[in-house]
């Protein structure tokens, strides 16, 4: 397979999950954009198995093109971005959920992982 293929392919994979990680968002009327409000604790579709669905596309995605790139230097971005992830919106983004919805976010939380 060419790289060509190969990267089209990973997006492609990219554009899905993320299709529909967002398509379940939309149905339940849910913050898309960062910094809005989130109207309930979301458990159906990817974040059955991942509370971070978008962000883990973005990192595979990020991860996947780095290995297809002959460059040292994309993957080795590729922890910066999850550190930024991870301690720049994820960390706040559960703070915010602990504190909205409580118990409800707790279960949530102790019953599906960050990353899968």
């Amino acid at each position: 397979m060419s790289r060509a293929t190969e990267r089209t392919a990973l997006t492609a994979l990219f554009a899905m999950w993320n299709g529909w990680t967002l398509s379940v968002m939309a149905a339940n009327r849910t913050a898309i954009l960062p910094g809005g409000s989130t109207n309930a604790v979301l458990r159906s579709g990817p974040f059955r198995v991942s509370r971070n669905p978008l962000y883990l596309g973005l990192i595979a995605l990020d991860a996947g093109l780095a290995l297809l790139t002959p460059s040292v230097w994309a993957l080795l971005f590729v922890p910066v971005g999850v550190a930024v992830l991870r301690w720049g919106a994820i960390g706040p983004e559960e703070r915010y959920l602990a504190a909205k919805f409580g118990a409800d976010y707790d279960a949530y939380r102790t019953s599906v992982r960050r990353w899968l």
